[in-house]
């Protein structure tokens, strides 16, 4: 049965871009299987979105963008992508866990970066949490990262970070959003916000992206 307008409008709406004909068609299609998510439209070309996206009154609330694209890769197409519709986030989906690549999707803006071989409720999962405020990594892409760094000594703590700002750092590095947090510790949503806030200040960091970056670099946690 095709959907009404208003559950249309009230799922979180999607584009794909990837040249893999056959991977968007199986891949719309679990999408379109969830409550909280809606694919309408796939594209084989980084430039055809942005050609779109200049005339788009309706823009999607998350990109998933492949990083191998004929003409223009994902990478040189988050710039363009974010400066025409800076609300959508971008989630990197691909086959690629190169450390300069995810370094570069970051960089640039992307809000998450999942390889290929996750579920279809990975995916869903993380494209419910990119909605509100969390920055989902795949887990292979989170310990490489923190295996890629130079090490921590948790003793000298020069951050002065306390043991319940350090929890509730780790759980943001793991893609959690606020509210995820706060379940998982059984705190309040305003408790985890204070906690956010301090840590912040105490990283001078302003930014979720570059405080996870930091995180994972310093091995805070």
């Amino acid at each position: 049965m095709p959907l009404r307008d208003q559950e249309i409008l009230e799922k979180i709406s999607v584009w794909i871009i990837d040249d893999n004909r056959n991977f968007c068609l199986v891949l719309a299609a679990n999408l379109n299987k969830s409550s909280t998510v809606i694919c309408q439209r796939y594209y084989h070309s980084c430039k055809a979105v942005i050609n779109d996206l200049e005339t788009e009154s309706s823009p999607p609330s998350v990109i998933l963008l492949d990083i191998k694209m004929p003409a223009m890769n994902g990478l040189d197409a988050i710039t363009p992508l974010r400066k025409l519709s800076p609300a959508t986030n971008i989630i990197m989906l691909t086959s690629y866990d190169l450390d300069e690549n995810i370094r570069t999707a970051m960089k640039r803006g992307a809000s998450g970066y999942l390889l290929k071989t996750s579920s279809p409720d990975d995916i869903v999962r993380a494209i419910e949490s990119v909605q509100v405020g969390g920055l989902p990594l795949d887990p292979l892409i989170t310990r490489k990262m923190m295996e890629s760094f130079v090490g921590w000594d948790d003793e000298e703590n020069i951050y002065n970070l306390s043991p319940r700002e350090k929890e509730v750092l780790k759980l943001v590095t793991e893609g959690l959003n606020n509210m995820e947090i706060s379940q998982k510790l059984f705190i309040s949503r305003f408790t985890v916000e204070t906690h956010v806030k301090n840590i912040f200040h105490k990283l001078d960091i302003h930014d979720r992206q570059k405080l996870v970056v930091k995180a994972l670099k310093n091995r805070i946690v």
